[in-house]
C-alpha cells in the first residue's frame, strides 16, 4: 500500500515551491532565473489564454484541474530536471528542508505512477545527496528525510533496501548509530518484505554486522553486533553459498565471539550448520573445548594449533580466562544450594587459593554465576549457575532436584499435618481458662455482696 501526501495546491505552485527552495542555495543573481525556469509552459499558455478569453467578455473564466493544465510529460520532464540540478539537502530551516523534501518525493511518486524504474532512479538520486556527509548541524533532519522516505515507500519496495543501507551507512559514518538502532530488531521482517535478490539480502546483514561490530560500545552493543552476525551466519547456512565463504564467516564469527569479553554462551553458535561444519578443524574443536570441554582441553589445543589462534586472531589469555570461568561456572553448576570450598575452586581454575575470590568474583561479574562468599568458612554457597550446554544430562540433573524439592516438601507437610491436631487440642484446653494470676473478676465475672 502506498502512502499519499495530500496537498492542497496545484503542480505548478508545488514545483515553483520546491525550486525556489533549492534556488537558496545559488547565488542570489541567479535565483529568480532558475525559479522562472521551472513555470510549466502549458500552464503560462493556459493562463494567458483565460486571461484572454476573459478580458474579451469581460466574464471570469473557470480554471481547471491542475493536473490537467499540465501534461503528464512536462511533469515528469521538470521534475527531472530539478533532481538533476540538487546537490545538496538545501538551506534554511530543518522544517524547511524536511518539507522541501516531502513535497518533492510526493511530486515524484505521483507522476511517476507505474514507471518504477525512473522513479527509483530519481529517488536514489536524492537519498545518495541526503546520505553525504556534510554539516554535522544538518544530521538530524537529513535522518528524518529519510526516514520519511523509507515510510512513503510501499513495505515491498526495493528501494527500501537502498534507503536503509543510506541510514546505517549515514548513521555509521556520524557515530550516530543509536538513532537506527531500534529499527534493526524489525531488519528480519523488513528482509521478508522486500523484494530484492538473496545476494542483496546477505549484502544487508553483513553490512549490519560489520557495522555494529567495528562500532560496537558497551556490553549490550556488542551482544546486537554478535546477535546478527549470528543471523548472517543462519541466512548463509540456509542458502547456496559456497563451502570456502561460510567456511571464513563461521570462523570469524568464532573468533569474534571469543574476543567478546560479555559473550559465555556458545551453545547457540555451535548449532548453526556452517559452524557444524567446521567439525575437526582447528576453530570448530575450539569451540567444542568452549562448550564442553575444559580449560585442560584448551592447553592441549593451544599446544597443537598456536597458528591457528594468531590466524584467527584470538589472544590466549582471553581464551584462557574464558576457559576458566567456563569451569567454574560447571562446578557451580553442580552444587546449586550447596556449598563448595575454596580448595575446590582453586583445584578447578588451577589457582592457589589465595586468588580463589577474584576468580568468584570474576564469574558473578560475568553473570555466570551468583551467590556468597564466606571468607570465614572458606566457601561459596552458589544461589544460581548458567550451565554451558543444556543436553540430556542436564535435564536428568534437573529432574533430581525437583525430586528432592518435592520430597522436602513433602517432609514439611507432613511435619504440619502431624503438628495440627496437638496445636488444637492444647488450643481447646486454654480456651476460657483464667490466665496466670488472673482471678474471677479480673476474667469477666461479676461478685455481688450482699
Amino acid at each position: 500500500m502506498r502512502i499519499v501526501a495530500i496537498v492542497d495546491a496545484s503542480f505548478e505552485e508545488q514545483i515553483q515551491e520546491v525550486a525556489a527552495f533549492f534556488s537558496r542555495s545559488r547565488p542570489e543573481a541567479e535565483r529568480d532565473e532558475f525559479i522562472a525556469s521551472f513555470q510549466p509552459k502549458s500552464s503560462a499558455a493556459s493562463a494567458e489564454s483565460t486571461a484572454a478569453a476573459e478580458a474579451k467578455d469581460g466574464s471570469e473564466q473557470p480554471k481547471e484541474d491542475a493536473a490537467q493544465q499540465v501534461p503528464l510529460d512536462e511533469r515528469r520532464a521538470l521534475i527531472e530536471k530539478l533532481v538533476a540540478e540538487i546537490k545538496d539537502a538545501g538551506e534554511g530551516s530543518d522544517k524547511d528542508v524536511e518539507g522541501a523534501h516531502n513535497l518533492l518525493v510526493s511530486l515524484i511518486v505521483d507522476a511517476f505512477e507505474g514507471e518504477e524504474g525512473k522513479e527509483s532512479e530519481l529517488l536514489s538520486k536524492i537519498i545518495s545527496v541526503l546520505s553525504k556527509t556534510g554539516s554535522a548541524e544538518k544530521n538530524a533532519v537529513k535522518y528524518r528525510v529519510l526516514s520519511n522516505i523509507f515510510n512513503f515507500l510501499p513495505p515491498t519496495s526495493p528501494l527500501r533496501y537502498t534507503t536503509f543501507n543510506a541510514l546505517l551507512t549515514f548513521a555509521a559514518s556520524n557515530d550516530e548509530l543509536e538513532l537506527v538502532s531500534p529499527s534493526l530488531l524489525l531488519l528480519p521482517q523488513w528482509l521478508a518484505q522486500w523484494q530484492i535478490s538473496e545476494a542483496q539480502k546477505e549484502q544487508c546483514l553483513a553490512s549490519v554486522s560489520k557495522v555494529l561490530n567495528e562500532n560496537g560500545g558497551d556490553g549490550e552493543d556488542q551482544k546486537k553486533a554478535y546477535g546478527f552476525q549470528l543471523l548472517y551466519l543462519r541466512f548463509l547456512s540456509s542458502q547456496q553459498t559456497s563451502v570456502e565463504k561460510a567456511k571464513e564467516v563461521a570462523e570469524k564469527v568464532i573468533a569474534d565471539a571469543i574476543r567478546l569479553p560479555s559473550i559465555f554462551d556458545f551453545e547457540e553458535l555451535a548449532q548453526i550448520p556452517a559452524v557444524q561444519a567446521l567439525k575437526g578443524s582447528p576453530a570448530g574443536d575450539l569451540l567444542a573445548i568452549l562448550t564442553e570441554g575444559s580449560a585442560a582441553d584448551l592447553k592441549t589445543w593451544l599446544g597443537n594449533n598456536k597458528s591457528e589462534a594468531q590466524r584467527l586472531n584470538i589472544p590466549e589469555a582471553e581464551l584462557d580466562r574464558k576457559a576458566r570461568l567456563l569451569d567454574l561456572a560447571g562446578l557451580c553448576a553442580q552444587s546449586v544450594s550447596k556449598e563448595i570450598t575454596y580448595e575446590q575452586i582453586a583445584k578447578t581454575v588451577g589457582v592457589s587459593e589465595e586468588d580463589v575470590e577474584l576468580w568468584v568474583i570474576d564469574v558473578i561479574r560475568a553473570g555466570l554465576v551468583s551467590g556468597k562468599l564466606s571468607q570465614v568458612n572458606k566457601s561459596f554457597r552458589v544461589y544460581r549457575s548458567t550451565h554451558r550446554t543444556f543436553g540430556k544430562e542436564q535435564w536428568h540433573a534437573l529432574e533430581e532436584r525437583l525430586v528432592e524439592w518435592q520430597s522436602a516438601i513433602s517432609n514439611i507437610l507432613g511435619t504440619l499435618s502431624k503438628a495440627r491436631p496437638a496445636a488444637a487440642a492444647s488450643a481447646s484446653a486454654t480456651k476460657g481458662a483464667p490466665a496466670p494470676g488472673q482471678n474471677a473478676a479480673s476474667n469477666g465475672e461479676r461478685i455481688s455482696v450482699a
